[in-house]
């Protein structure tokens, strides 16, 4: 059974396919999904890993979400 398309579960839109081309030269199709990242040392995280299908806007929501939030955490900490 192959999957056509995968939604977005943050969004609910299609995550699309793209074609690269691999370390031998062949074409394949991967879908675009997007990582988040929680900055050092949690960079890049594959979200299909923990079972989550993310686009590349709803994991760079996400991630800036978090910057935010740890920024807060931080400030909180020097005063």
């Amino acid at each position: 059974m192959k999957i056509e398309t995968i939604i977005c579960d943050c969004c609910g839109e299609e995550i699309p396919k793209v074609k690269k081309k691999d370390i031998f030269g062949i074409e394949r199709e991967y879908y675009r999904l997007g990582k988040l990242n929680y900055g050092y040392p949690f960079n890049d995280i594959n979200c299909r890993t923990l079972g989550l299908h993310l686009c590349d806007r709803c994991a760079g929501n996400i991630s800036l979400e978090m910057y935010k939030t740890r920024v807060e955490l931080c400030g909180g900490l020097t005063e």
